[in-house]
């Protein structure tokens, strides 16, 4: 029989998030601003990062004094899209320590290491069924001439006093949790969960509605500025005065006055099978693990509470100046690439039926590390950059911002990365033309590696160029 065609990217929401919105009774967007008001905080994007910041806001301040701007519905963006793993940064800790310091560095760690429970605790309070599960995270080795890249880095979290957060896993070891040919070694991270990300974000809009957060969804913000010793968001159909004004838009930003010079945009897809629970406890993995492979364009993948295995990889095309349009979620060709490496690290499902695809942006700094910091004479504060892991970070984020504002966490306003600005990237079409060239590069020698040969000289040195030009961007 013919191989049934891949789904079409594009023509509709995500289904994580046709499955939160369908949870919800299909609920109509909320209404556009359409005149003037004013706020104490106005927070421009209704994703993680936004309403976080909105959530921590409303702890020690009127709730009605905030106002939410999202220019689609809240989730719509990369919230209701992404893999929906939610871990922190101990594998970049030999990084951060680099960076920042031993103290500098664990002190991130640590902080961003907290959403993993928080989360959980988050939503077992307020009735948010979204799916957590903090059942850990395993990234394996399925190259075959490969050997593991993570020694080091093991070493490094004993030598920093956190050898539990991360260990190594033999290949007996993860067969267990996954009895996948393709297989070797792993690398086991213990802290981490997985969510139903959509479920999530229209979680945290309902509690922030019941508390009085002000929300206006379709509604694009055209125009953030100071005016005196406010800030004003112009809208299409009105605007809000506020003393603080929150930026978090993500990739975005990417268009954004300030930090379009900052930001390159790739896109990221994803895909769902059909629901499979013989072959899954065939392969064992019935524990809701996350899975991701060692590939820089990687491959991630978990499990869903139907059954199903939603499987993404980055293997999108860079956007050009800013825009996010249709390269980000119509890219049939990235769907193939995606669907290419599912049969590659999982051959015994390759007659499963994909039931679903789609795709979506994420935003990437020089550094490869989220930016957060304050602007507009210390009226303005920003997050982007996580570089497709927002899940967890993102409510970080939403606390350093919300602090930010009223100075209520100094601890976490204090950590080392805050306020410090990632490198300029290059203006376009010197960019687009760039990242294109390093994507396609990075996708060809994680393809080589996969097959067991040695990647050629020319592709190896394009892979490399960002980190030779001083970016982490790149092997």
């Amino acid at each position: 029989m013919a191989t049934p065609p891949l789904p079409t990217p594009g023509l509709q929401r995500s289904w994580w998030l046709r499955e939160a919105l369908a949870a919800e009774g299909d609920p109509t967007p909320l209404p556009a601003l359409t005149s003037s008001t004013s706020a104490s905080v106005v927070i421009v994007g209704g994703g993680y990062t936004g309403l976080w910041s909105a959530w921590f806001l409303s702890e020690r301040m009127d709730p009605e004094q905030i106002v939410i701007l999202e220019q689609d519905i809240c989730g719509g963006g990369p919230s209701g899209r992404n893999g929906g793993f939610v871990h922190g940064w101990w594998e970049d800790l030999p990084d951060l320590i680099r960076r920042y310091g031993a103290e500098g560095g664990l002190a991130m760690a640590r902080a961003a290491d907290e959403p993993v429970a928080g989360i959980g605790a988050w939503c077992t309070e307020h009735g948010v069924d979204a799916w957590h599960t903090p059942n850990g995270y395993l990234r394996v080795n399925a190259f075959p001439g490969q050997g593991r890249d993570w020694d080091d880095t093991v070493a490094a979290m004993a030598g920093a006093g956190v050898p539990d957060e991360l260990r190594t896993m033999e290949p007996q070891e993860v067969q267990v949790i996954c009895s996948s040919p393709a297989f070797r070694d792993g690398l086991w991270m213990r802290s981490a969960a997985s969510i139903q990300p959509a479920r999530l974000a229209r979680g945290l809009r309902r509690v922030l509605l019941e508390r009085g957060v002000r929300i206006h969804e379709a509604t694009r913000v055209q125009e953030l500025k100071r005016a005196g010793a406010s800030v004003r968001a112009l809208t299409h159909g009105g605007e809000v005065t506020a003393d603080h004004a929150i930026l978090g838009i993500n990739a975005w930003a990417s268009g954004w006055p300030g930090f379009r010079h900052r930001l390159v945009t790739w896109g990221s897809y994803m895909i769902l099978t059909e629901p499979i629970p013989d072959r899954l406890e065939a392969l064992g993995w019935t524990g809701g693990e996350l899975l991701s492979d060692s590939r820089f364009t990687i491959s991630y993948f978990r499990t869903t509470r139907d059954h199903r295995i939603a499987f993404g990889a980055g293997v999108g095309a860079a956007g050009f100046g800013g825009r996010i349009g249709q390269t980000f979620t119509h890219d049939a060709r990235a769907v193939s690439r995606v669907h290419a490496n599912f049969r590659h690290l999982l051959p015994m499902l390759d007659d499963v039926r994909i039931d679903d695809a789609w795709g979506g942006p994420i935003d990437v700094t020089g550094r490869r590390f989220p930016e957060i910091g304050t602007d507009g004479g210390g009226r303005m504060h920003f997050a982007h950059g996580f570089a497709g892991n927002g899940a967890g970070p993102a409510r970080l984020a939403g606390r350093i911002l919300a602090s930010l504002v009223d100075g209520a966490e100094p601890e976490l306003t204090a950590l080392s990365f805050v306020g410090r600005r990632q490198p300029l990237v290059p203006p376009e079409p010197i960019r687009w033309i760039g990242a294109r060239a390093v994507r396609e590069a990075l996708i060809r020698q994680d393809d080589a590696l996969d097959a067991g040969r040695r990647p050629s000289w020319l592709v190896r040195f394009v892979a490399r160029l960002p980190r030779l030009l001083g970016y982490q961007i790149g092997h």
